[in-house]
């Protein structure tokens, strides 16, 4: 599988800590099929939840793009 960066989102949690997530597009060489994946510079994986929020999936812990 192959991955492309194509954002980094700078983010914060309610404690004021400063996060920058990654999105990157998950592709196959033998598929067209393509798969957006979020992840922290840490890499902590993270679920995107509207335009302006995202779900640390570890930790339960949502942070806000800034």
């Amino acid at each position: 599988m192959n991955y492309v960066e194509t954002k980094r989102f700078r983010c914060s949690n309610a404690e004021g800590r400063n996060y920058t997530v990654i999105e990157q597009m998950r592709t196959s060489l033998r598929s067209v099929n393509t798969r957006t994946d979020y992840v922290t510079e840490e890499g902590d994986v993270a679920e995107r939840l509207d335009d302006g929020s995202f779900l640390l999936l570890l930790s339960n812990e949502v942070i806000r793009v800034s």
